[in-house]
């Protein structure tokens, strides 16, 4: 039970059977095999829209009614990222194929993708001319994308191109899409009615179905591939052969559905509510299914299972093998880790730890390109700021290094001025920053003085010469 209507219900892709509800102002992780709630996400500053976890189970994207998207930690729950380009509610998340970028669609009528590394916008994609309310990447190709809006179209966009390649009008807002069979075929959902477009003949109308009475809010395919569902504001779900699009089965809930996914092992569907329930329907197991499990308990793998695949790995070599000889990887040093974890603060503390001023700088290089420098330096005690301070008092008015370490001992100034007064280390090594700077000064003015000195000289010798 949610306190607001659950917009969004997503699995975790990785398998763990986890997963996660967005309502209200809040996205909510649940346990799958128990239903117990394991973490509540609610760093967001309005509505929540499109919790959606990553193929690796380990980040969730989602949007936010005030135009943010933000990317959390999993595990943690810490925020990582926050995309701030779009100008208002942004009611769609998915992740790219690739895991390493998000696709967005908002009511500013634009969907944009963004690089999560760099948290750059990548691509910003115009044209419809209403909400876009849902969004598909295609199956097929990393560089293709999917929108539906409000303004009735269903647009397939070419990041290359970075325009529409297919524009199709269903006649209606558009409330759902999905791309079944590898991405040749699309389907479209609008009101009550559901569109199939082949894609491989430029958008071809295939066929248009109704089972529902009110409007359809959702569209999922099964595990296997061969069944369709949907779901809709009548309350029902509805179960589909994928080939002849006749319906096969439906089941009745108790209040207007928002939002439905499967597990990829078809044992488990979750439906969110309009009332704030989050309702999980779980399959009866097949005598063959049962038969796995005991198998399972027994301990033999079957397919599908990380056991299965790890099968084998212990067995000793015989005598007559050839042995393949693997070099070791390379482990990462503990600054490295913690840039890869997006650990700033940490990050720059082991870099500092290392007593090497190339780590160092080159630490300070990355923070300043992936816009964490401000994190890094913020937030610390007198014992992790000396280090800091010592090693700008050191490295401050190094030529090579000047640019950058300006930029960072700007930084240090604005969030620390007023803690100044408090410490007696730190009020040192302030000062001795201080002298230091007007040390530099007083030389900078030396040498400029004689710098116009020499040039006044080899002025006067020149005319001399000349006349």
């Amino acid at each position: 039970k949610l306190l607001s209507a659950v917009t969004s219900v997503h699995f975790s892709p990785s398998g763990s059977r986890d997963f996660c509800a967005t309502g209200g102002t809040v996205v909510k992780i649940f346990n799958g095999q128990t239903g117990e709630l394991k973490k509540t996400i609610s760093r967001f500053k309005g509505i929540a829209y499109s919790g959606n976890i990553r193929n690796d189970g380990r980040l969730l994207v989602a949007g936010c009614e005030n135009s943010h998207i933000s990317l959390f930690d999993l595990e943690s729950g810490n925020l990582l990222r926050m995309f701030k380009k779009h100008t208002a509610a942004v009611h769609v998340t998915r992740w790219s194929n690739n895991n390493t970028n998000i696709l967005s669609c908002s009511d500013d009528k634009t969907a944009r993708i963004w690089d999560v590394s760099t948290e750059a916008q990548v691509h910003c994609f115009r044209g419809h001319g209403d909400y876009v309310r849902c969004a598909v990447m295609n199956p097929a190709s990393e560089n293709m994308c999917i929108t539906g809006s409000y303004d009735s179209t269903v647009k397939f966009w070419d990041f290359r191109a970075g325009k529409p390649t297919i524009d199709i009008n269903h006649g209606a807002p558009i409330e759902a899409l999905l791309a079944i069979k590898g991405g040749d075929v699309v389907l479209s959902a609008a009101g009550n009615e559901i569109k199939v477009w082949d894609v491989t003949a430029g958008g071809k109308l295939l066929r248009t179905f109704s089972n529902h009475q009110k409007t359809i809010t959702g569209l999922q395919i099964d595990g296997t591939g061969t069944r369709l569902l949907s779901c809709s504001l009548d309350a029902h779900v509805k179960i589909y052969d994928i080939d002849t699009f006749e319906s096969v089965s439906q089941k009745k809930l108790e209040a207007p559905i928002l939002s439905l996914d499967i597990d990829r092992n078809n044992t488990k569907i979750i439906a969110g509510l309009s009332r704030g329930d989050v309702v999980v329907h779980s399959k009866k197991p097949t005598a063959k299914e049962s038969q796995e499990s005991v198998a399972a308990a027994r301990g033999t793998p079957f397919p599908g299972t990380f056991r299965y695949f790890m099968r084998g790995a212990n067995t000793k070599a015989s005598a007559g093998d050839y042995k393949v000889s693997l070099k070791a990887k390379r482990k990462l040093k503990a600054y490295d880790k913690s840039l890869k974890e997006f650990r700033y603060k940490k990050a720059l503390t082991d870099a500092l730890n290392t007593r090497s001023h190339h780590i160092v700088i080159g630490v300070l290089e990355e923070l300043l390109q992936r816009a964490g420098l401000e994190a890094a330096i913020r937030g610390r005690d007198d014992a992790t700021l000396e280090p800091l301070l010592s090693f700008l008092i050191k490295f401050l008015f190094t030529p090579q290094y000047a640019s950058l370490l300006v930029d960072v001992c700007t930084t240090v100034l604005e969030i620390y001025a007023d803690h100044i007064g408090g410490s007696v280390l730190i009020d040192e090594l302030f000062t001795k920053l201080q002298k230091k700077l007007k040390h530099e000064l007083k030389v900078m003015k030396e040498l400029t003085q004689l710098n116009g000195t020499i040039e006044m000289l080899l002025y006067n010798n020149a005319a001399y010469l000349h006349s």
